[in-house]
């Protein structure tokens, strides 16, 4: 149908050849003079009549190459060279070959014809194209070239075109850095669960590090040097204080005993004093010194005498000196105060000690440190791809910051040469008439996209809703000027958090895609009068394999739904990576509503069973592909699994 055009090339030439005969099956590749075709017949309905199209592309092998003829049949009339040149510009205006991913894609690699590199223009010409805007795009550089020819000094508008590109250059490279970043973080999230998982299955298997061994190690040894010290203390307890506890009532009898015989020293000593002829003597003269009679004095001596000398006379148990008794009255107060609360405290602390013991042996038993150099290998390898993709990281935000920055200025300088040239187009010269066209197409354009990005949301999330079986993943999507889809959810955002909702989403004008209510509702957050309201925030989280291709699947269902384009479809193992709880949905939501006629390219474990019973009645013809080990395919027609 589309001949070299699908690799690239206007016309037919060596690189294009040498492509076919790489095509062609093993039987022609051995012959010198081999011939092979293909015919596809397209059926039209204009509302009036049917009309059948046979398109004949055929390749002849000759010694210097290829040789391609292409015929075209209307009604099995073969077609003259002016009325078949005007079929295929019909053709490939209906179905233009940058569109052929789009009508015959591979379901394991859907998602990433939006979502991969590129995606993002391949989206934009799918919508341009399926809703016909890209007409105005045609008009638009239709007048600008006739523009540039009727006035070429006007620099107003070349200052505005150049500026325009340069700041959609920008946009694209910013955007192209945002997927790198994604892709940067979600690699990184994929490592650190690599990582993670890699420590869980070695914790499992009782592995721990070399230095949490020496760790369990030096606290088993701790725990045994502390009750060892514990034990000592006990013992000297027991050698030293224990018989004096037990014997505590004799020793404080003793003690008394000890301290009433100090008495009875102290007694004597002062008897004997007292009986020596000199200190009586000396008592006296200081008695009558003081003004007392010699004959008082002489009686008071004497009284004095008769006290200290009755009590001295008492029997004395021990024959110690002061000095001994003394000490012994101190040894006997140490072990008579001893705390014996500390006896408990050690017993608690050694029963302690004990079972901290059996937890670390048994902590030590079940561990392992082998395998641990094989751990640590692949751990040090993760880590050592986390930082390389750390440090790509780092460089890809600061390259983006300062694209921000680079696109801040652009942007500024095209608003002043819009606004310049805005004022030009308001002149009324005849000769400025062009560029005037220029301007309200491209409005024009805007705001079809505008409308026409509004109704596709709107049935995508019918689409989408309708397929998916999670809650809380996506709330809708929102198409932006450039034609870029940003999912979206729904959050609850307070006063204290505004702010930060505000400054996140400023550079990419997010909420400007949206109605003016949300702004109603932030301006009711600011004054008071909620305490809460609800505003929508663009994802930013990967998606998996499944969630991408039931997103993407949505995407093509909303965009045929919306487009009404009549124009069959090819699938390619639609259930790649699509798990079994939304297979029935996409059958019933995907298959049997698009009105398409559709070809599905299906392996024995896809459209069978219970899916297949349920397109049956869609159904109008099967087909089985069987391939021998020498590469021969043979079509089995009225054929498929299970039949």
């Amino acid at each position: 149908m589309y001949g070299c055009r699908v690799w690239g090339f206007e016309a037919p030439g060596k690189e294009y050849y040498s492509i076919v005969e790489n095509l062609l099956n093993a039987k022609l590749q051995y012959d010198a003079s081999a011939r092979g075709y293909v015919e596809l017949e397209l059926v039209f309905n204009d509302g009036k009549q049917i009309d059948t199209y046979r398109l004949h592309r055929e390749w002849e092998k000759r010694k210097k190459g290829v040789n391609e003829s292409f015929l075209i049949y209307k009604d099995d009339e073969l077609l003259d060279n002016e009325s078949q040149s005007n079929f295929i510009n019909y053709l490939l205006s209906i179905i233009p070959p940058d569109m052929f991913n789009f009508y015959f894609f591979d379901g394991e690699s859907i998602a990433d014809f939006f979502l991969g590199n590129g995606g993002g223009k391949n989206f934009k010409n799918a919508f341009l194209k399926l809703y016909g805007l890209d007409t105005l795009s045609l008009m638009v550089e239709n007048f600008e070239r006739y523009f540039k020819k009727k006035d070429g000094s006007n620099t107003a508008y070349f200052a505005y075109q150049e500026a325009k590109k340069k700041l959609t250059s920008c946009e694209e490279e910013l955007e192209n850095m945002h997927e790198q970043l994604k892709s940067l973080e979600n690699d990184t999230d994929l490592l650190q669960i690599k990582l993670q998982a890699l420590h869980k299955d070695y914790s499992k298997s009782g592995g721990v590090s070399l230095s949490e061994w020496k760790e369990i190690s030096a606290n088993l040894t701790k725990e045994e040097a502390k009750r060892e010290e514990i034990n000592r203390w006990l013992k000297e307890i027991a050698n030293h204080y224990l018989p004096f506890i037990i014997v505590k009532k004799q020793m404080q009898d003793l003690l008394a005993r000890l301290e009433h015989e100090q008495d009875i020293k102290s007694h004597k000593a002062i008897s004997e004093a007292l009986q020596e002829e000199n200190i009586q003597k000396s008592l006296s003269d200081f008695l009558n010194e003081k003004g007392i009679a010699e004959s008082s004095s002489e009686e008071i001596v004497q009284f004095l005498r008769a006290i200290f000398v009755g009590s001295g006379e008492q029997k004395v148990l021990f024959d110690l000196s002061n000095s001994q008794i003394n000490r012994l009255i101190a040894q006997i107060y140490e072990k008579i105060d001893f705390e014996q609360q500390l006896i408990i405290k050690s017993n608690k602390a050694l029963a302690a000690s004990l079972k901290t013991t059996k937890r670390l042996r048994e902590q030590l038993s079940a561990s392992s440190i082998d395998g641990y150099e094989e751990y640590s290998e692949q751990k040090e390898k993760i880590e050592k791809d986390l930082l390389d993709l750390k440090l790509r990281t780092e460089k890809l935000v600061q390259d983006i910051t300062v694209k921000d920055a680079e696109k801040m200025q652009l942007n500024s300088e095209f608003n002043k040469a819009k606004e310049v040239y805005e004022k030009m187009l308001k002149s009324k010269s005849i000769t400025e008439l062009s560029s005037r066209a220029i301007g309200v197409y491209t409005l024009l354009e805007e705001e079809l996209i505008a409308r026409q990005g509004k109704i596709l949301q709107q049935a995508f999330i019918e689409c989408f809703s309708s397929i998916i079986n999670k809650d809380n993943f996506i709330d809708g999507i929102v198409i932006d000027k450039n034609i870029n889809v940003i999912p979206y959810k729904f959050i609850d955002v307070t006063f204290l958090q505004i702010e930060n909702y505000l400054q996140a989403n400023e550079k990419t004008h997010f909420l400007e895609m949206f109605d003016t209510k949300y702004l109603i509702e932030i301006n009711k957050l600011r004054l008071g009068e909620k305490e809460t309201i609800v505003l929508p925030s663009p994802i930013t989280a990967p998606f998996s394999q499944g969630e991408r291709q039931v997103y993407i699947m949505s995407l093509y269902l909303a965009l045929l739904k919306t487009s009404r384009k009549d124009i069959p479809f090819f699938i390619d193992t639609p259930f790649a990576r699509i798990d079994s709880n939304h297979r029935e949905k996409i059958v019933e939501e995907f298959f049997n509503k698009i009105s398409n006629q559709m070809f599905i390219l299906s392996t024995d474990e896809e459209i069978v069973g219970e899916y297949k019973t349920l397109v049956d009645e869609k159904i109008s013809d099967r087909f089985m592909l069987s391939i021998n080990d020498y590469g021969n395919t043979t079509v089995v027609p009225a054929k498929y699994f299970e039949v």
